[in-house]
């Protein structure tokens, strides 16, 4: 009979400007692909990140590889490989072997994903110059699913993992054998992976609940209580708010974090033209880089700034319009997502010209006679 899973279904994404190629190759007697981006800036002479983003149930590599790695990859200097799970033969649709399931029924239950990923990283390495220690691991629903079982099984090549709406599956044991650091994003109104009541009861028929995947991961890392919460401003008019904790004291400094986005259902939250408060792709970027949520020092701020500054357009081309700045604008400071002060200049208009950058993403930093002020923007 063939089951019905709702679940883990594709998100689109279109982000047009970029250049990937899509690779073919066989793996265990199967033709297997994904689809690749490189950044420009790559010239082999130094070993760089590897990170592998995963879609979801019924996706495809030609709609994820728009969710907007590469615009940070760009300024960052890592490469993105977007690898294609094979067609299911009882649903049709694309579907990895992640261990989510009902009544343990899952989905390819017998293709080697597991496997796939790890000659995956090797293929890619033997091409390019891949730091084995910072190869990094995310996905959404179904992707993130598998994000979770990469980081029970394959952890002797997988640094760290950032799931999005997708926890650890019902049909999966779980023994990692060792610690590795997890990040999770999941919408609480999530109708298709339930996040979990608000009392803790179980909603999710797939897996674990955000509550047990918390509470397993931070047995798993050996932390202890909660170092670091708080909220991301509301300053986009998208009907959520983003909370965010942090699990610390974990041994060999590892780390769970979780990003709560609260009134929101299945879904991963594009780059703010699109009108989000969260730009996924850069948080788990920073999370990859070993920063804690809302924490801009790895990417060239400080801990003292104390607020977000407006900015439009954003994306933008070529000039940025500073808004609701009250006191006088002392100085602006532009950083790369790799830490570098790339712009730094006085302004008297309200408006910074940023045409001079490459296509990326970027840290803005304002300072005023009353304060630091931040946020995130895209050059195209």
């Amino acid at each position: 009979m063939k089951k019905n899973l709702p679940l883990l279904i594709a998100v689109c994404f279109s982000m047009a400007g970029f250049a990937q190629q899509t690779v073919t190759w066989d793996y265990d007697g199967t033709t297997r692909k994904y689809r690749e981006y490189v950044p420009s800036n790559y010239d082999g002479s130094t070993a760089v990140p590897l990170v592998i983003a995963l879609h979801g149930l019924g996706d495809n590599i030609n709609n994820f590889s728009g969710v907007g790695f590469q615009v940070v990859a760009d300024t960052a200097g890592f490469i993105t490989v977007y690898p294609e799970a094979l067609v299911d033969a009882l649903t049709s649709s694309t579907a990895w072997n992640s261990g989510a399931g009902i009544a343990g029924f899952s989905l390819n239950a017998n293709v080697d994903d597991v496997g796939f990923i790890n000659a995956l990283i090797d293929t890619v390495s033997t091409h390019y110059n891949i730091d084995q220690s910072r190869v990094y691991a995310t996905g959404f629903s179904m992707g993130g699913f598998m994000s979770n079982r990469l980081a029970c099984e394959l952890n002797d090549r997988i640094a760290s993992i950032a799931s999005v709406a997708g926890t650890v599956g019902g049909t999966l044991t779980c023994t990692p054998g060792t610690e590795i650091p997890v990040c999770h994003f999941h919408g609480t109104a999530d109708t298709q992976v339930g996040y979990g009541t608000p009392d803790g009861d179980q909603d999710n028929s797939f897996g674990s609940n955000v509550s047990d995947w918390i509470s397993f991961w931070s047995a798993n890392n050996g932390c202890g209580n909660v170092v670091l919460e708080g909220q991301f401003p509301n300053t986009a008019n998208d009907g959520y708010t983003v909370d965010y904790v942090e699990y610390g004291g974990c041994t060999n400094s590892n780390r769970v974090v979780h990003y709560k986005v609260n009134g929101a259902d299945h879904t991963w939250l594009p780059d703010n033209q699109n009108g989000s408060d969260i730009f996924y792709v850069v948080e788990i970027w920073k999370f990859f880089l070993g920063l804690s949520p809302n924490n801009l020092s790895g990417v060239g701020i400080k801990d003292q700034e104390i607020g977000q500054i407006g900015i439009y357009p954003n994306p933008t081309s070529d000039n940025l319009r500073l808004e609701n700045i009250d006191s006088k604008i002392l100085n602006v400071s532009v950083f790369n997502a790799t830490g570098q002060l790339v712009l730094e200049s006085s302004i008297t208009n309200n408006t910074v010209e940023v045409s001079s950058l490459r296509q990326g993403i970027y840290q803005l930093m304002v300072a005023t006679e009353d304060g630091l002020y931040t946020n995130t923007f895209i050059k195209e």
